[in-house]
């Protein structure tokens, strides 16, 4: 008797399992839209726009960036006296 009371429970737990995933499942459907990628096991969300989104949201095309700044001229004399100082 206690082995089929055991066992009935075991398949209760089990199938309690396969409707706690589903409803996970259906969580993520309902209040999480399309657009939003889960990141770091669930707890943070990044958003994927595409191009024009981006551009008028931000106003800049991500695509022009610019040219670094060219570095002045070589400054080891500098370095060398603070580092010695």
């Amino acid at each position: 008797m206690l082995f089929g009371i055991s066992g009935r429970i075991w398949f209760l737990s089990r199938h309690l399992h396969e409707v706690h995933d589903c409803l996970h499942i259906l969580e993520e459907r309902i209040f999480n839209p399309d657009d939003e990628v889960h990141v770091n096991d669930g707890r943070g969300n990044v958003r994927v726009m595409g191009l024009e989104e981006f551009v008028d949201e931000f106003g800049f095309d991500p695509r022009e960036q610019e040219t670094p700044a060219t570095v002045g001229e070589d400054n080891r004399l500098e370095i060398d006296a603070w580092d010695n100082s």
